[in-house]
Formats: structure tokens, sequence, C-alpha cells
């Protein structure tokens, strides 16, 4: 996968493409799009976040139209500003295996119009799929294994640090012939607020050390895969460090929040080092 830059937006803070009104697309090498569910998600009720300097809270549940409407919007062209304004990559989710295959079979007609399909093995804010499919290593390889069949593009795995060694997922993932991985997704975590208890997934830059380690650990077992450095990147030191211990491109998600510029900041940064 070429991108220029190595400029991901990461799934779920970008929406469906509603930070383009913000960022000029010539600092994005490419978008991801929100995850898409077999059925739709209303998400989680309130609170959904808790925010504070250092990390983020997030309980969303991967609020989607799911893959029906999905395919609906995408035929009758609703997308079609975003996919001429930058790359696109989709994001795929599901509750189950079977869910996962489904949505693979549905989108695998409209593949040429991504340059990736990325598929969310982790996100910590649903009671069934998730995160939880790592702890089943053989559902998992089932996944690995269907998917690659029915879609043919470059395919990416979005994980955790939760379920098992992220070192020896991505070694699985790299067997089955997936082209690359994504490091990391939020972990677990929980906040009280006056009284109530928040509990979702938590991103921003406390994320760092462990996604680092994360990449440096994938990198050194598995050079070939593709690796996306994701969390708490928030200036041109952060970087700096995941390309040193072996990422490919790097992912802004929680720091857009705060400061949709950054985008073009580290943009120009990446292209002003690599001349």
């Amino acid at each position: 996968m070429e991108l220029n830059p190595p400029l991901v937006i990461a799934s779920g803070v970008g929406g469906m493409g509603e930070y383009l009104k913000l960022i000029d697309p010539k600092y994005i090498g490419a978008y991801t799009l929100k995850t898409v569910t077999l059925f739709p998600k209303q998400g989680n009720p309130p609170p959904r976040l808790f925010a504070t300097e250092s990390y983020l809270i997030n309980n969303i549940g991967l609020e989607n139209i799911g893959i029906d409407a999905f395919i609906e919007n995408l035929n009758a062209n609703q997308y079609e500003e975003l996919f001429e304004k930058v790359k696109v990559i989709f994001s795929l989710g599901g509750d189950n295996p079977e869910e996962y295959k489904l949505v693979a079979q549905k989108i695998a007609t409209y593949e040429k119009y991504f340059e990736a399909i990325e598929v969310n093995f982790s996100c910590p804010n649903v009671k069934n799929g998730g995160l939880n499919i790592l702890s089943d290593l053989f559902s998992f390889k089932e996944v690995l294994i269907y998917l690659r069949k029915v879609l043919k593009g470059f395919l990416i795995a979005k994980v955790g640090v939760e379920g098992n060694f992220v070192e020896n997922v991505a070694q699985i993932v790299k067997d089955h012939g997936w082209n690359g991985i994504v490091l990391i997704n939020t972990i677990r975590g929980l906040e009280v607020v006056e009284g109530k208890l928040i509990k979702g997934g938590i991103s921003g830059p406390v994320l760092k050390p462990i996604a680092l380690r994360a990449v440096y650990e994938v990198k050194n077992k598995v050079p070939e895969l593709y690796v996306i450095g994701s969390g708490g990147i928030t200036n041109e030191k952060d970087v700096d460090d995941f390309f040193k211990v072996g990422a490919n491109a790097i992912s802004l998600g929680t720091a857009i929040y705060k400061n949709p510029q950054i985008v073009e900041k580290i943009a120009k940064y990446i292209r002003r080092c690599c001349e």
C-alpha cells in the first residue's frame, strides 16, 4: 500500500468523511471510515465520553447504519466526493464470526472503491465480537481464512493488546495471507465520575508507550507485515518514535478531536523528513 503521506485518519474518529470539511485532503494518505457491521447499531447510552489531558475514554459502541444501508448509500453516490478527494479504507466489524463473513460477502463487490479493507478485531465497547474474537484463536483463524478467500485486495487486521500477545496474533495474520495490521486499538478502561462508572476504551497520549512496544514486537517477529502505528500520537516526536520502531505509516485519532489541524502539521513534517 502506497500512501503519500503515510498518514491515516483512524476509524471511528473521522466518521464517514466529516473531517474533510476541516482538513485539506492533500495532507491525508488514507481516510478510514467508521466500522460498519451487519446490522445497524445505535451504540451505547450516554455517558459515552470522558476526557482528560492524557486520555479519553469512549463508550460509543460501534454506532453505525449497517452494511445494507451503507451499500445503498454507496450505490447512490453519497460518498463520491470522499472517493474523489482521498484514498479510503473500509472498516468491517461483526458480533460473531458469521457476521464478519456476511459483511465481507456484501462488500466484496464494492472492493474496488477502497484502498484497503480494515477488519476491526478489537473494539472493547461491544458485548460480542470486537476483541472477544482474539481470545478464541480457532474462530479468529476461521475468519481470517474466509475473508482472505472472499476479499482480493489489501487486507488489514486492527487489533489491541488484550486477548493474546500481539506479536503472536500478527504472525497468525501474516500466515493467513493478510497484508497489514493496525497497532493498537483502545484498551479497556474505567473512570468514576460523580459516583457513576464510565466504562470504555482508553485512547490518547497515555497509550503511546504501549503502542510503541506493540509495533516494536510485531516488526521484530513479522517484518513483512505493513504496520500502521496508532496510539497517542500528538506531535512530531511521536511520529519519529513510531517510525523508529518500524511503523510503515501512522494513524491519527483522538488528537483530531482536539485539533483537526494537527493532520496538516504532521503531514508537512513527514514530507520534510522524507525529502
